[in-house]
């Protein structure tokens, strides 16, 4: 189901009503760019501390341009998806005002896949997160968008529209309604909002108010009515401020009911939806990590699970992308890789991706695909190792129980470890390292040489120490043992397993220090006793 601005209040309790009987929930975002700038690309070096600080940099700056959402509910034995496609745009509006870069690189890939750029910036949901709202909420109660400064309107309008109020007004009995403003269907709310409390601070005892029609009515009341009928008026004006924050109360509905939240590869989706809906990211992955957790407390990753089925060497033979996973599961061979495996069905609303569709990239398409393969993997994972006799229909309880090793475990790309612990420490081994040192003076390192040379053997990152000595980063076990055996008898430089106490440039100047101290010590305590003996 395709929701803009135009109809996300009518399908907003849809939405929420999806998420609240949902097992789980999937997701997926596109995005205005990837990488600031070279330094925010991800390497094999990268801690977890480091690789934060590089997107954290590029979220802040980049934005949200799509989000889906499938909400997978269990109906009669069968999952039923409740798939939502929704274009984004941040709201302006008073001391908010949103910039954001793109990333040309992005829009490409977009425009590959059919991207509606049009629908993207005139339909876009409007989305806000915590700190804007606070914003937003004191503007308003503060009634400071009444002031010319700070409101980007036609003025010219704006005392035509008043002078048009004061005419009607010197002849209008009280009771009597006049529309002064019809919308032309280009008129924002927040708009309307400026001119409403402009004729109510000008003259006194008018009402304003605004039809489903948008248009401006102004009615003359007498001074009781309208003391009264603002005392009950909320002082926030909810209907602009929900406008305004849009998408944030969605967030909030998956804040709420908790579901379990399931992402393809999705490190950057949590950090985006973190920093756009939420609260801007902290500067330390620590306080992310624990705030991420507290508001989301099961998270699953499906490129972690895919990984690790690869691993296993299954007879059904498939990659881990998202692509590459649901034409494999979609397949008959993968529907019935093992018996019993659940039926997945569009609900009867949601029929946009039914009928052998394929939309990639397509955020809500993306997200059904994602729940499509967890749970087809999940299934896989519970009883693969089970005879066939001894396969039944699963309750989602048990597959969420047997996947429990995936339990907020977030893949890193290209880092020093393979995922991220949402819930703990993360522990896993660094990747395997090699030092490299050229054996002449003639022969001097260069980084993309050396780059370039050794990406036969797999991924690969350099990180030059100087022009003689460099460390290189292993995508795997098998990479670094390839480089060193390969390079065994190289007559331009020689390649070993790294040992930090061997090849750091600090260890040797560290030892030679410790040996010096500790000598000298040593020669201290046989003076001082030779001294004290004499």
């Amino acid at each position: 189901m395709e929701v803009d601005k135009n109809n996300f209040e009518e399908y907003l309790p849809k939405i929420e009503e999806s998420i609240s009987k949902a097992d789980f929930v999937a997701i997926d975002t596109e995005f205005t760019g990837l990488n600031l700038n070279d330094e925010t690309k991800n390497s094999l070096f990268d801690t977890i501390e480091e690789r934060y600080n590089k997107h954290r940099r590029s979220v802040h700056q980049f934005t949200i341009s799509q989000i889906g959402i499938s909400a997978f509910v269990k109906e009669n034995e069968r999952y039923v998806a409740h798939s939502y496609n929704m274009y984004l745009f941040p709201a302006s509006f008073g001391p908010v005002d949103v910039r954001f870069m793109v990333q040309a690189s992005s829009y490409e890939f977009q425009r590959r896949y059919d991207f509606d750029f049009n629908k993207y910036v005139y339909s876009g949901i409007s989305f806000m997160n915590e700190e804007q709202e606070k914003q937003v909420k004191t503007f308003i109660k503060r009634k400071e968008i009444t002031a010319g400064v700070e409101r980007d309107v036609d003025e010219n309008l704006v005392q035509d529209v008043c002078s048009e109020v004061a005419e009607w007004y010197s002849r209008a009995a009280v009771g009597d309604s006049h529309t002064v403003l019809k919308n032309d269907g280009t008129r924002k709310l927040k708009y309307n909002y400026v001119f409403e409390n402009e004729i109510k601070n000008r003259y006194g005892d008018v009402w304003t108010s605004t039809g489903n029609d948008r248009n401006i009515v102004v009615t003359k009341i007498t001074h009781e009515e309208k003391v009264e009928r603002e005392n009950k008026q909320k002082a926030d004006s909810s209907e602009l401020f929900n406008s305004l924050i849009g998408f944030r109360r969605v967030f909030l509905a998956l804040v709420k009911h908790q579901k379990p939240l399931i992402g393809h590869n999705m490190l950057l989706d949590l950090l985006l939806i973190f920093d756009k809906f939420h609260k801007p990211l902290p500067a330390h992955y620590k306080d992310f990590q624990e705030e991420i957790h507290r508001i989301f407390p099961l998270i699953i990753d499906t490129k972690s699970i895919a990984t690790h089925l690869i691993k296993k060497k299954l007879d059904l033979r498939f990659n881990s992308t998202l692509g590459g996973l649901y034409h494999v599961f979609r397949s008959a061979a993968g529907q019935n890789f093992v018996i019993h495996s659940p039926v997945i069905a569009h609900g009867e609303d949601f029929t946009i991706y039914s009928n052998e569709t394929y939309l990639p990239h397509e955020a809500g398409y993306d997200a059904y695909m994602c729940g499509y393969c967890f749970l087809r993997m999940c299934h896989i994972l519970t009883f693969s190792d089970v005879k066939s006799t001894e396969v039944v229909p699963c309750t989602f309880s048990r597959y969420l129980n047997e996947i429990k090793p995936f339990h907020n475990k977030i893949n890193m790309i290209r880092a020093s470890i393979n995922s991220l612990d949402l819930s703990g420490s993360s522990k896993e081994p660094q990747r395997p390292l090699v030092f490299v040192q050229s054996k002449t003076a003639s022969f001097q390192l260069s980084a993309y040489k050396l780059a370039k040379e050794f990406s036969k053997f797999g991924t690969v990152d350099i990180k030059l120490q100087s022009k003689s000595r460099a460390l290189v980063a292993t995508g795997n076990i098998y990479c670094a043992r390839d480089l060193v055996k390969f390079y065994k008898n190289d007559k331009r430089m020689s390649i070993h397993h790294y040992s930090k106490w061997r090849h750091s440039p600090y260890s040797k100047p560290a030892l030679w220090t410790g040996v010096i101290l500790s000598g000298g010590l040593c020669l201290w305590a046989l003076w001082s006793s030779k001294k004290n003996n004499t």
